[in-house]
């Protein structure tokens, strides 16, 4: 039996502009001593936070600060691919692994997700934050399996 007080604690930022949602995981994640849960509204206050705190791992809504009940166009799903294009070419916070969670599923949205690098592609409408929790644990596992690779062949090659 591992004791929890040894699992290092994991770090999940989720990006998203509903409140109602963010409240939701952060009463989820106190059910889970090994996660720290962090919140941001929108893409500034989520870049600030993942620069100062380095999550493990971020989970990020594509559409922000829309307004409710209009319809979704490309400029509305720009925000989230623009922020996670951002973090995939800046040095600091490149390796941080992102999750995009929406609810917009088509092909096209993950065929994009995962050319800009995304680790995964949940949507909000077909998961229970349980499974959301679960999926983010396992990002952040392989993550850091690929960093122990990279820093061996770092090593080696040295």
């Amino acid at each position: 039996m591992t004791d929890s007080k040894s699992v290092a604690k994991r770090k999940i930022l989720m990006i998203d502009d509903d409140p109602m949602l963010l409240k939701l995981y952060e009463m989820t994640a106190r059910t889970h001593e090994e996660i720290t849960f962090l919140t941001a509204i929108n893409t500034v206050e989520g870049d600030k936070i993942a620069r100062e705190q380095k999550p493990d791992v971020i989970l990020l809504d594509l559409i922000l600060g829309k307004e409710p009940n209009t319809p979704v166009t490309e400029v509305d799903k720009n925000h989230g691919f623009n922020f996670l294009i951002m973090l995939k070419g800046d040095p600091e916070i490149r390796d941080i692994p992102v999750i995009i969670f929406s609810n917009l599923d088509t092909k096209q949205d993950h065929d994009r997700a995962r050319d800009l690098q995304a680790a995964d592609y949940i949507v909000k409408a077909k998961t229970t934050p349980e499974d959301v929790f679960t999926v983010a644990k396992g990002v952040i596992d392989i993550a850091g399996a690929e960093k122990k690779i990279r820093d061996l062949q770092e090593k080696s090659s040295q």
